[in-house]
């Protein structure tokens, strides 16, 4: 058993429920226990033996409110003092880091040592006081926190812009790396010629909810649309995903057969039948299969879960000729895997599926944050950086799609992906609520990341445009009111630095962030791609 004491100024408010919180192994999966607050101490009951780490979403200051960790813990008598050892943790983080990365170069005056130095003499007058002094040594560590969690951030950007430096000189970027994801139901003509001059190929779900709210029956005239638009258009589709259990996505018929999987898996393979048979010759790439590791919505055990997905896997590829193949990986940091036995790790799957013989091309990762449901709790920058990085042994290219709102989300009742329950507005937040600067530069910020990676093959926003059947409500780039937000326009400007003959070093201004207003406008082929700008600087390499 872990126990921690914390002397946050509003701990009462913050911990009743604690958030996002869940144990975490020395293998570096989430591990099963109970986690619960008794006597005013955090109190973690492990399932299995070994030291642990416990995760938790924590108030850090002017860094925002960010889903954080411990170091690895024994058991001991005496609790520990929570803001040390998260303090600890994000110290030892970038230490690492500078090291894994080949970064120690980095000059003196540079943010990243200069918060670490920061942050290490903070950490060290915590640790001074921190058994004869806890609530003095608190405050020190809260300071550490904030400072190192700011180093990281910003070594997770000097090492992106300098591979990104490298791979735009060496113009290795795929022709189509910058995408966004546009919902069937999406039938507003003005999008169109945006989309045809400023993104490079469009994400197409194809919801089988959609496709087939009657069984047996099929409803293309919505997905025929796109189809037929991007393929005069010449532009790239990734369809899919063809099987997802997500309820958002599943048609109600479905679940009369959720106990049984032999007819189950009949029906996905009609499914993927028809849908690859109808799209074959104007499709490139298709994502496959989605999620199937959380495997929350039906019972199946693991045997059925990878059944399903080579079973997906080897049809979809006796169908198609040329086409890539993807599998989508949901809630890439696993917090599901602390409560549901059945579920398996997101980075296991992957390693299950590579190593199972049957041939894809790739995975995609969803990966939104800003609300407050597994998996789309707020993150800093270097734990995205991070986890793309864990993906790169597997050999395998990656395409990321993510999103955040443009507001916090607050009052919306979410039937999709959340149950109907209402909005929890402590979903965390990236150095100030979610508002539409905060939105554009952490999209920047996170397609500087992810296209820096050699590995990573492209990125798309997860909505395009606000609209009534969006999982994750104001994550448009354009709102509802077809009125273009600043993220687009930040997204244009990074486009077309990393695609100019001679490219520019995109910079990421993290003490911009200071909320911010929408574009002003209806949105067309004509948005005003200067501004608001990002900040930028010439090549000196």
């Amino acid at each position: 058993m872990l126990r921690f004491q914390t002397f946050l100024d509003d701990a009462d408010d913050w911990l009743k429920p604690l958030r996002n919180a869940y144990l975490i192994g020395n293998d570096g999966h989430p591990m099963r226990g109970e986690i619960a607050i008794e006597g005013g101490l955090i109190v973690c009951r492990k399932r299995e033996q070994g030291p642990a780490a416990l995760n938790v979403l924590y108030p850090a200051g002017a860094l925002g409110d960010l889903s954080v960790q411990t170091t690895l813990l024994p058991e001991r008598d005496r609790p520990y003092l929570l803001e040390v050892e998260l303090a600890r943790h994000r110290l030892m983080t970038v230490y690492l880091k500078r090291e894994d990365w080949g970064m120690l170069d980095l000059p003196d005056d540079h943010p990243v040592p200069e918060q670490t130095a920061r942050a290490l003499e903070a950490f060290l007058e915590a640790v001074a006081e921190e058994r004869d002094e806890p609530e003095a040594a608190a405050k020190h560590a809260m300071t550490a926190l904030e400072a190192s969690l700011d180093a990281s951030e910003e070594l997770a950007l000097a090492h992106a812009d300098r591979l990104l430096s490298r791979r735009t000189q060496a113009r290795s970027l795929p022709t189509a790396a910058i995408g966004c994801t546009v919902h069937p139901t999406q039938t507003d003509p003005r999008l169109r010629p945006l989309i045809a001059e400023h993104f490079e190929y469009i994400q197409l779900p194809i919801p089988w909810k959609l496709l087939s709210p009657e069984e047996g029956a099929y409803r293309w005239d919505a997905i025929d649309g796109w189809v037929e638009w991007a393929t005069e258009q010449k532009l790239p589709i990734v369809a899919g995903p063809l099987i997802s259990f997500d309820p958002g996505e599943l048609p109600d018929w479905l679940y009369i057969w959720e106990h049984d999987y032999d007819t189950l898996r009949d029906l996905a393979y009609e499914h993927i039948e028809e849908v690859v048979g109808r799209y074959v010759r104007a499709v490139g790439a298709w994502n496959v299969v989605s999620g199937l590791h959380i495997n929350t919505h039906f019972s199946f055990n693991f045997e059925q879960l990878m059944d399903l997905t080579r079973m997906s896997l080897m049809l979809a590829g006796k169908m198609v000729s040329g086409a890539r193949l993807y599998v989508e990986l949901r809630q890439p940091f696993g917090e599901y895997y602390a409560q549901n036995p059945r579920s398996i790790p997101p980075m296991m799957f992957a390693d299950l599926v590579t190593q199972s013989g049957v041939a894809f091309d790739g995975f995609s990762v969803r990966m939104p944050m800003g609300r407050a449901i597994d998996g789309e709790f707020t993150r800093d920058l270097l734990q995205v950086s991070s986890m793309l990085d864990r993906l790169q042994p597997f050999g395998k290219p990656v395409l990321l799609t993510t999103g955040v709102p443009s507001e916090p989300i607050t009052s919306w009742m979410m039937e999709a992906g959340s149950g109907g329950a209402p909005a929890d507005d402590r979903s965390g937040s990236w150095r100030q609520p979610w508002g539409p600067k905060v939105q554009s530069l952490w999209l920047q910020a996170v397609y500087q990341i992810a296209l820096s990676k050699p590995f990573v093959e492209a990125v798309a926003w997860q909505e395009l445009s606000d609209h009534e059947a969006s999982s994750l409500p104001m994550s448009g780039l354009i709102s509802d009111a077809m009125r273009p937000k600043s993220s687009i326009k930040r997204l244009i400007g990074f486009r077309k630095a990393i695609r100019s003959p001679r490219p520019t070093r995109v910079a990421t201004e993290l003490s911009a962030i200071a909320g911010g207003s929408e574009g002003q406008g209806v949105v067309s082929a004509e948005i005003d791609d200067d501004g608001p700008a990002p900040s930028w600087r010439d090549d000196e390499d």
